[in-house]
């Protein structure tokens, strides 16, 4: 993969990265395949572009932010910041009203202009987050 290609990997990302900060969710299928796979419970783009959803449910002012990124050929590793209001219930953790901060390290692999592959660990991240001298985190799809 050339200069180019990377150039093109960069732009899907920040363009998707937008999409998600503006919590455009409706629009996120325009850039993820319909077989998308990685760390989420279930595949696919419904089941991704729901883990979104849930996210800025929960969190309507959620953003992330990007610290870093390193991309080498269809792949971008990114390590973002993310930063959000707790109004509404996640991972089975009604609302706390708690503004938290988290680190997120994700790897995205990009084929025919689309998002196949996403690794990542923001549920984790956040519910941690959420339960830090609180309560324990309770089992389910954040588990």
């Amino acid at each position: 993969m050339d200069t180019r290609d990377e150039d093109a990997v960069i732009d899907l990302y920040e363009r998707y990265l937008a999409c998600c900060n503006e919590h455009r969710v409706d629009d996120l299928e325009g850039f993820v395949s319909e077989r998308i796979s990685g760390s989420g419970p279930e595949d696919g783009s419904s089941a991704f572009v729901d883990g979104v959803r849930a996210v800025c449910t929960a969190f309507p002012d959620y953003r992330w932010d990007v610290e870093e990124r390193v991309v080498r050929g269809d792949t971008i590793a990114v390590r973002l910041t993310g930063r959000g209001t707790h109004t509404g219930a996640f991972c089975g953790i009604p609302a706390t009203g708690r503004r938290i901060e988290t680190q997120e390290l994700v790897l995205y692999r990009i084929a025919d202009g689309k998002i196949v592959n996403c690794w990542g660990d923001l549920f984790p991240v956040v519910r941690d987050a959420l339960t830090a001298g609180i309560q324990e985190p309770q089992s389910g799809p954040c588990g």
